[in-house]
């Protein structure tokens, strides 16, 4: 019966769209939590100097300034 054929559709729809919503939701909340994890590493990196297993960790020191009239 096409009554009862349209009554599913409209059914399937509404539940399409909630799934939708939902699926938005999970999305911008990976979206957050991967740019918090991001900001997370960097500043440990940057700031606490740790490093990943398996990585080097090198450190470049400036030459110190010579001094006028003395040796360096």
């Amino acid at each position: 019966d096409i009554a009862v054929l349209s009554d599913r559709v409209e059914a399937q729809e509404a539940e399409n769209a909630l799934l939708k919503t939902r699926n938005d939701e999970l999305r911008a909340e990976v979206e957050d939590l991967q740019n918090r994890l991001e900001a997370v590493e960097e500043r440990a990196r940057n700031e606490l100097g740790l490093i990943r297993e398996g990585e080097e960790f090198y450190q470049v020191v400036p030459a110190p300034e010579a001094d006028e009239g003395g040796a360096p």
